[in-house]
């Protein structure tokens, strides 16, 4: 007979039907000993009431026909008893490995659930600080805008002051501009009145200067300061200011007069400072310091077709105003008018 081991009672949490299919595997267990239990008492029923035999001739045991088949059937019962606990213990070692496989999982389950937790808890901490930070953050944004907006402000007034600074230094820089022409211009009408034979400018070796301006009389202007710009930006006539050996040629920048240090003119018609425009007179004396005892002398190169017309005009004549127009023609005038602005 095989020796029957109790098997050791397993209790399973949270798996209902588990814990279900082992309590019916157990109670078939105690079904099945109580069976086997009432075969031992029928089979040591029957054992004592066989008669004793003699000691010299041995045992001997009486089987009537009806225990040997009810024997058998006992026999039958118990074969189908052991197949059917041999099946029970198989059924047993698969819930009970399938208990333990769920065990693991379940311990698995409850460190990974113990790990996210313990991630969320550490989130939390991080959030919460983030929050503490980014409020700490945006109270110092506001700070710091409230002030960039003072700054601003500040900013905004000191333009304003700057703006009505500038313009009134533009306009006492004008006004100045303005009293040193016309010191120029009284400085030269005085010199030449006081010094009548004064010798000329010293020119380089190599100009020539033009018939018109060598004779006496001849004054030579344009008919606006707005031809003489438009010439000037269309390049038909070059602006010439003249200091001892120096040249400086002007140039009009987007509409603003600009001098650059030029080569020395070969053949230049020179023109007298009160037809020079105030506000190339006025440019010159900001941007270029001309000290000393130099004579400034104003003039212009003119085109070809103007330079013959200019000496077809002065042939035969004494003096008068030469105006150039703005399509490049020579126009004399007998009498002297003065320019607006000009004195």
């Amino acid at each position: 007979m095989t020796p029957l081991h109790p098997s050791p009672i397993i209790f399973f949490q949270d798996t209902p039907g588990l814990f279900d299919d082992v309590e019916m595997l157990q109670t078939d267990v105690m079904r099945f000993f109580a069976i086997l239990c009432l075969c031992l008492m029928a089979i040591f029923a029957l054992v004592k009431t066989l008669p004793m035999a003699p000691p010299d001739t041995g045992p001997a045991i009486l089987e009537p026909a009806d225990q040997k088949t009810e024997a058998k059937s006992l026999q039958k019962k118990i074969a189908a008893f052991k197949e059917r606990l041999d099946e029970l213990q198989s059924r047993v070692q698969a819930t009970t490995a399938a208990a333990e496989q769920a065990s693991v999982q379940a311990l698995k389950a409850a460190k990974a659930e113990e790990a996210v937790r313990d991630r969320v808890a550490i989130a939390k901490q991080e959030l919460g600080k983030v929050s503490q930070t980014l409020g700490d953050t945006r109270r110092e944004i506001e700070v710091r805008e409230s002030n960039l907006a003072q700054i601003l402000e500040d900013i905004a007034d000191k333009q304003r002051v700057r703006a009505e600074l500038k313009g009134q230094i533009e306009n006492e820089t004008q006004s100045l501009t303005k009293i040193r022409v016309k010191m120029e211009q009284v400085r030269e009408k005085l010199d030449r009145n006081q010094q009548p034979d004064q010798e000329p400018v010293k020119k380089p070796p190599g100009f020539t200067s033009p018939p018109a301006p060598a004779q006496k009389g001849f004054v030579l202007r344009f008919a606006s300061d707005e031809v003489l710009a438009k010439l000037i930006s269309d390049g038909k006539v070059n602006f010439y200011a003249i200091a001892g050996q120096n040249a400086w040629r002007l140039k009009l920048s987007d509409g603003r007069p600009v001098y650059l240090s030029a080569e020395f003119p070969r053949q230049i018609y020179e023109m007298e400072t009160p037809t020079v425009p105030i506000e190339y007179a006025a440019v010159f004396q900001r941007q270029i310091a001309v000290g000393g005892q130099r004579r400034l002398t104003w003039g212009v190169t003119l085109p070809g077709r103007t330079t013959a017309s200019i000496n077809q005009i002065v042939r035969g004549r004494q003096g008068g105003h030469l105006i150039i127009t703005a399509n490049g023609e020579v126009k004399l005038t007998q009498m002297l008018h003065k320019q607006p602005g000009k004195e």
